[in-house]
């Protein structure tokens, strides 16, 4: 019985260290062709999308107080995966909000998506379990409303529109 119960509190404990929304899913990722068509489908559990590499940026956000570091990989990492070229990804969260970015802005401005905060994965209360982030402070033409659109939250899966 005893064992049992201690088995039972370490699996609780080991399920409780992962995001909800990775726990269940993790992130999925598409890419279609020119024809419209999903050419290629995966499903990146959190401890894949750890072993990519990773960028941290270090930001403030109209969403949080102070600065914060934001660690993932790269939005351009995620579309390498496909093996064939993207121009954009649509990002869609969990309540459906959906947002288009262009691959500009991954090359030229460093978008990432966001799997820790302060080392920490984030729940979906709190914009989780991943979000888009952009390095806000380092480049004033990111505060403007048209890129924060972009920073979606609650990610649950992104559609790279291959070349």
């Amino acid at each position: 019985m005893m064992v049992r119960l201690i088995c039972a509190l370490v699996l609780a404990l080991l399920c409780l260290a992962v995001p909800e929304g990775a726990r269940a899913h993790g992130l999925t990722l598409r890419w279609i062709g020119a024809d419209g068509q999903v050419a290629l489908e995966k499903t990146l559990p959190l401890a894949e999308l750890d072993a990519l590499p990773q960028v941290t940026i270090d930001t403030g956000t109209p969403w949080t107080e102070g600065v914060q570091r934001f660690t993932g990989p790269s939005l351009g990492a995620l579309a390498a995966l496909g093996g064939r070229p993207v121009r954009e990804a649509k990002v869609i969260a969990l309540n459906d909000y959906v947002a288009t970015i262009p691959a500009e802005d991954w090359k030229e401005h460093g978008a990432i998506l966001t799997t820790r905060i302060n080392g920490k994965t984030m729940r979906v209360r709190d914009k989780g379990p991943f979000w888009v982030m952009y390095p806000i402070d380092s480049d004033t033409a990111l505060r403007q409303q048209y890129y924060q659109s972009r920073m979606v939250w609650q990610v649950k899966s992104i559609d790279f529109s291959a070349q």
